[in-house]
C-alpha cells in the first residue's frame, strides 16, 4: 500500500485527476452494479414468489378435479376416491400448466412426483429431509416458502399442507420454479450494465486525460519555469498572467516570485559590494588610520549605513585628535615638572650646603665665644658676621618656598589636566562602547569595526588607569610639598627670630663681655638652632629628590600615552610629541 502511494505521489497532476476521476467511475459503476443487482434480485423473487402462489393454486385446482377432499384410505392418500401414490397425471399436468415441479407427499413420503433423477427415474420414496418445512407444515399445519436444493438444482420452493376432512394434516403439495429461471434474466442485465459501466470509464477516463492534459498543460510549463527558477535561472518571460483561473494567479505568482529574485541578485550584488566597501575602511581602521571614510555610493537603502560609518569614524578621528593633543600637553606638562623638581632638587641641595656651611660657622663661632670669652670685640664682629649670614640664609630659605609654592601650583595644573584625560578616557569608552553596539547590530558586517572599538575602550581605559596613577603621584608630591613649605615656614620664623637674637647680641655686646658665660650659654643655643635647621634642610632636599622621581615617572607615563596615540591618524594630522629627556 506504501508502494502505491508513493507511486501515486510521483504522477503528475494530469494522471493523478484522471485516476481519481477513473476510480471515482469505476466505484459508482460498482455502487450501480449492486444497486441494480439487489433490487432485480429483488424484483425477480418477489415474481418467482408470485408465480409459487399461482403455481400452487394450479396444483390444488388440478387434484381438485380428481375429487373433492383428502382422505387415508387403507394408510395411503387419497383425493376423493382416487389414490395418489404412484398417480403422476396431476403434477405431470402442472408442469404442462405452469411449468417447474411438483411433488405430492402422504405425510413425509414422496408418493407423486415429476422430478427425475439422472436415470431418468422419479424421485418417489424419499423422505422430507428439511426440518423447518416439517416443523411448519406437519406439525403446525401452515404454508412454507423457501428456497431448496433438489438433486444440485436450486428451487424457489412452496409447501401447502393436505388435510382430511378432520383438519388433520396428511400430506403435503410441493411446487418448485427453477431460480435459474428468474437469476438469468438479473444475471444478464447486471452484466450488460457492468460492460456498459466499463465502457463509460474508459470513455470519460480518456476524455478526462485529453481535457486535463490541455487544460493543464500551462500549469506544467509553468511547473517548468518554477524548476528554472529554483536552478537560479531567470532569463525568461512568464505567460497566462492576464488569465482569470487559477492558472492566472499562478502566473502572476511566477512573475512576481521572479521579480523578486531578480531584485535579491541585485540586492546580493549590493550587499557585496557594501561589505567588501566596509571591510576595507574597517581594516585601515584596525592599522590606526582614522581618516579611513567610505567615498564611493552605496546603491539605495545602504547609503545610510555609509553616511553613519563615516560619522562614526569622524567622531572617533576627532576624538583620538584631543586625545592626542591631551597627550601632548601633558607630555609637555610633565618635562616641565621634572625639570622643576630637577631644579628644586638642586637649589635644595645648595641650600642644604649652605646651612652645612653655617653650622660648621656657627661650631667655630661657639669654638671662638668659649676661647675668646674676654675679646668683646672679636666676638661682635662675628655675631655680625652671624646676622649677615642669618639674613642671606632667610633669603635662600625665601627661595625654597617660592620654589615649592611654584611646584604646588603646577601639581594643581596637572590635576586639573588629569581631571580633563579622565573625562576624556570617559567619553572615548562611552564612543567605543556605542560603536560596539552599532556594530553588533550590524552583525557580521560590523565585526570588524567591532574589534576596533574594542582597541579604543582598552586604550580609553589604560588612558584613565595612567591618569588615575598620574593623579595618586601628584597628589603625594602635593602632600609632602605641603610639608616642606610648612617646614621651610618654620625655619624663615627661626632664621628671623634668629636676625633678631644676633641684633640683640650685638646690642648687647658690652653686656656679653661682663657675662660671657651667659653669651657662651646664648651662642650653644644658637648652635643647636642650626643644627636642627640643617636636619631640617636634609629632610626638604630629601622630600625634593622624592618629588623629582615622581615627576620623572610622570614623564615615563606621558611618553608612554604617547607612544599609544602615536599609531593613530586622525583628521587633523597629528601625531604624538617626541619624548622629552629629562632636564639634567
Amino acid at each position: 500500500m506504501t508502494a502505491l502511494l508513493s507511486r501515486y505521489r510521483d504522477l503528475k497532476f494530469t494522471a493523478k485527476v484522471t485516476t481519481l476521476m477513473t476510480l471515482a467511475l469505476l466505484a459508482l459503476a460498482l455502487v450501480i452494479f449492486c444497486v441494480m443487482r439487489f433490487q432485480l434480485s429483488s424484483y425477480a423473487e418477489q415474481d418467482a414468489a408470485e408465480r409459487q402462489e399461482v403455481n400452487m393454486r394450479v396444483a390444488h385446482d388440478v387434484l381438485r378435479r380428481y375429487g373433492d377432499g383428502f382422505s387415508e384410505i387403507g394408510g395411503k392418500l387419497h383425493v376423493g376416491n382416487r389414490p395418489l401414490e404412484g398417480f403422476y397425471e396431476p403434477v405431470d399436468r402442472v408442469k404442462q400448466l405452469v411449468g417447474g415441479t411438483a411433488t405430492i407427499f402422504h405425510r413425509e413420503t414422496r408418493i407423486a412426483t415429476n422430478v427425475k433423477k439422472p436415470d431418468g427415474s422419479r424421485a418417489i420414496g424419499t423422505n422430507l429431509t428439511d426440518d423447518d418445512v416439517r416443523q411448519a407444515v406437519l406439525v403446525r399445519g401452515e404454508s412454507f416458502r423457501g428456497e431448496a436444493d433438489i438433486l444440485g438444482v436450486a428451487y424457489f420452493t412452496a409447501y401447502d399442507p393436505i388435510k382430511d376432512g378432520e383438519g388433520k394434516v396428511i400430506g403435503i403439495i410441493y411446487t418448485g420454479i427453477p431460480k435459474s429461471e428468474f437469476l438469468t434474466t438479473v444475471s444478464s442485465a447486471t452484466l450488460t450494465v457492468a460492460i456498459a459501466s466499463v465502457i463509460v470509464t474508459v470513455l470519460v477516463g480518456s476524455l478526462a486525460f485529453f481535457v486535463l492534459t490541455r487544460t493543464f498543460a500551462p500549469l506544467t510549463q509553468l511547473c517548468g519555469l518554477l524548476d528554472r527558477l529554483r536552478q537560479g535561472e531567470n532569463a525568461f518571460t512568464v505567460e497566462g498572467t492576464e488569465r482569470r483561473d487559477e492558472i492566472g494567479t499562478i502566473a502572476r505568482a511566477i512573475a512576481a516570485f521572479r521579480e523578486a529574485v531578480i531584485a535579491r541578485q541585485e540586492d546580493e550584488a549590493a550587499q557585496r559590494q557594501v561589505v567588501s566597501a566596509i571591510g576595507d575602511s574597517l581594516g585601515r581602521l584596525a592599522e590606526g588610520d582614522l581618516t579611513a571614510k567610505i567615498t564611493t555610493a552605496f546603491p539605495g537603502a545602504y547609503e545610510p549605513i555609509r553616511n553613519d560609518f563615516n560619522r562614526a569614524t569622524a567622531a572617533l578621528s576627532s576624538a583620538m585628535a584631543n586625545v592626542i593633543g591631551t597627550s601632548r600637553a601633558i607630555h609637555s606638562g610633565a618635562g616641565e615638572i621634572s625639570q622643576a623638581s630637577d631644579d628644586l632638587a638642586q637649589r635644595t641641595e645648595h641650600q642644604a650646603t649652605r646651612l652645612a656651611e653655617a653650622a660648621a660657622a656657627m661650631d667655630e663661632i661657639t669654638g671662638s665665644v668659649q676661647g675668646s670669652a674676654r675679646n668683646p670685640a672679636i666676638a661682635r664682629d662675628n655675631v655680625n658676621q652671624t646676622r649677615t649670614d642669618a639674613k642671606k640664609s632667610a633669603e635662600v630659605v625665601n627661595d625654597v618656598i617660592a620654589a615649592m609654592r611654584a611646584i604646588e601650583a603646577s601639581s594643581s595644573e596637572i590635576s586639573q589636566i588629569i581631571s580633563v584625560i579622565d573625562g576624556i578616557a570617559f567619553q572615548t569608552n562611552l564612543l567605543a562602547l556605542n560603536a560596539g553596539v552599532e556594530a553588533a547590530r550590524a552583525g557580521e558586517a560590523g565585526k570588524g569595526f567591532a574589534v576596533v572599538a574594542g582597541e579604543v575602550r582598552e586604550l580609553a581605559q589604560r588612558s584613565a588607569q595612567s591618569a588615575t596613577a598620574i593623579k595618586a603621584l601628584v597628589a603625594s608630591s602635593k602632600d609632602e610639598v605641603a610639608i616642606g613649605v610648612a617646614r621651610v615656614q618654620q625655619l624663615v620664623t627661626l632664621l628671623a627670630s634668629l636676625v633678631g637674637r644676633f641684633s640683640d647680641i650685638a646690642g648687647q655686646v658690652d653686656t656679653i663681655a661682663q657675662g660671657s658665660q651667659g653669651a657662651l650659654e646664648a651662642v650653644r643655643r644658637i648652635n643647636a638652632a642650626m643644627g636642627l635647621l640643617d636636619r631640617g634642610m636634609q629632610q626638604n632636599a630629601a622630600m625634593a629628590e622624592e618629588t623629582s622621581a615622581a615627576s620623572v615617572e610622570l614623564l615615563r607615563s606621558a611618553e608612554d600615552l604617547s607612544g599609544q596615540v602615536s599609531r593613530f591618524r586622525s583628521d587633523e594630522a597629528q601625531t604624538a610629541t617626541p619624548p622629552l629627556s629629562r632636564a639634567a
